[in-house]
């Protein structure tokens, strides 16, 4: 007996014992078994699979199609589960997927909380940074979030991308990665990023971002930060202020641009 022939009822009673994939190729092989199962289909995309939610699942693999399924069905963009506990929303996902269209996308949606954060504590943009992904980056502070939400540690994302450019020369990073991470904090900087924020009290051996780019000899990005308004007269822990760190450890040229801003050293005072 031919299937299309059966009642309708006893197709559907078939069609729910079939798999996702069986059903998908019986729906495209007849249309009119498509328009009977659409409610069926609509139903098996919006399931969970494995551990990934029907958002996750459809962001990870890059199907559209099924994202503004979900989105037209009312499903939550600002909850997504792994394993039914809460991961983070969908632009995290399409920030850790690199996924930029869909970045867009939900940052044009208003129902996004665009500044939440992760099970990490992380946000949107702390996550484009550790992937150093410049050009999320940039989507996110077009789509208007804050660069000065703190993750667990207290890092924003300016300092984040600073920890990252430390880490560089200490643990060999991808020279393009390396690249990357400095335009991002030249992106950020130029871009209204607090350069006075100050780092919670030992997570790093310098406490401000001026201090920081001394740590790393960075002479470009020193210049930039006073361009922008770095305070030079702030001192660690230690009573030190970026200048000084700069004389101990013989950084001439950084010590000649702090000169110009900052107060005389001891040495030069004596």
């Amino acid at each position: 007996m031919n299937f299309i022939h059966l009642p309708s009822e006893l197709q559907l009673h078939i069609a729910e014992k079939l798999e996702s994939r069986e059903l998908s190729y019986l729906s495209r092989a007849n249309h009119h078994f498509h328009s009977l199962c659409t409610p069926a289909l609509e139903r098996l995309a919006q399931e969970p699979r494995g551990r990934l939610c029907a958002f996750w699942w459809a962001i990870l693999h890059n199907y559209p199609p099924l994202v503004q399924l979900l989105l037209s069905k009312g499903h939550d963009i600002n909850h997504l589960l792994y394993c039914q506990l809460y991961f983070g929303t969908a632009l995290h996902i399409s920030v850790m997927a690199r996924n930029h269209p869909l970045i867009t996308l939900f940052l044009n949606n208003p129902v996004l909380d665009m500044n939440k954060l992760n099970m990490d504590e992380d946000t949107a943009l702390h996550q484009a940074i550790q992937r150093h992904d410049l050009e999320a980056v940039k989507l996110l502070h077009a789509g208007g979030v804050d660069l000065e939400i703190g993750d667990r540690f207290g890092k924003t994302p300016l300092l984040l991308a600073l920890k990252y450019e430390h880490e560089e020369r200490t643990v060999l990073m991808e020279h393009e990665e390396s690249i990357e991470n400095e335009e991002i904090i030249e992106f950020l900087v130029r871009n209204g990023a607090n350069v006075n924020v100050l780092l919670p009290a030992g997570t790093e051996p310098y406490i401000t971002f001026l201090q920081g780019l001394v740590w790393v000899g960075n002479e470009r990005l020193v210049k930039l930060a006073l361009e922008y308004g770095a305070d030079p007269e702030v001192r660690d822990a230690q009573g030190q202020r970026a200048i000084d760190n700069a004389f101990e450890w013989g950084l001439t040229g950084i010590v000649d641009i702090l000169r110009e801003v900052s107060l005389p050293l001891d040495m030069d005072a004596q």
